[in-house]
């Protein structure tokens, strides 16, 4: 089985992946350290600036790591941005009021949390699976659940081969957000 886990950040995705392996005894494939570890940045990135992910290095490298593994669980924000093989996709949403809580708790720059809002309100991560990977994608809501519910939705979703899971959609907060930016 081959599982792909993303969303913006701040969804839930690392602790859900987490469970959800440790439940299942696939392998667990983080973006972000997989791209920390193999150093696949674009080049040109400076000291102090954010460092940029090379995608195409990214997807190469990640496609030919996966060969190694029949069952797998992919997590991070930047798998809704190339190709990588699966069985089921699920894009973690969460409403932005509760998102932005979690991202200033993990002291986000204000820009970083506001460019993330606005993916979010956007659906950004649903439309980049639609593009890439010419699928819809099984959104699941965090914003009220707990790790273990979502981990059991998720689980459901696969035994079920569910073609839905929940129905998303943050754009009516989104008149309200570039009002007060």
């Amino acid at each position: 089985m081959r599982i792909i886990i993303t969303g913006t950040p701040g969804t839930g995705k690392t602790e859900i992946a987490k469970k959800l392996a440790k439940r299942t005894g696939y392998e667990l494939v983080s973006i972000k350290d997989f791209v920390n570890e193999k150093k696949l940045f674009s080049k040109g990135t400076g000291k102090g600036a954010e460092k940029e992910v090379d995608i195409k290095k990214l997807s190469r490298a990640l496609n030919i790591c996966l060969k190694q593994f029949n069952d797998y669980i992919i997590e991070g924000h930047l798998a809704c941005e190339f190709k990588i093989p699966a069985d089921f996709i699920f894009v973690l949403r969460t409403s932005p009021s509760v998102l932005k809580k979690r991202m200033q708790k993990r002291k986000y720059r204000k820009q970083k949390i506001d460019d993330n809002l606005e993916a979010e309100m956007l659906d950004y991560c649903v439309q980049r699976v639609e593009s890439v990977y010419r699928i819809t994608p099984l959104e699941l809501d965090t914003s009220k659940r707990t790790i273990i519910q979502n981990v059991s939705e998720i689980e459901m979703a696969i035994k079920q081969k569910k073609k839905k899971l929940d129905v998303v959609n943050y754009t009516g907060d989104l008149k309200e957000f570039l009002r007060l930016r």
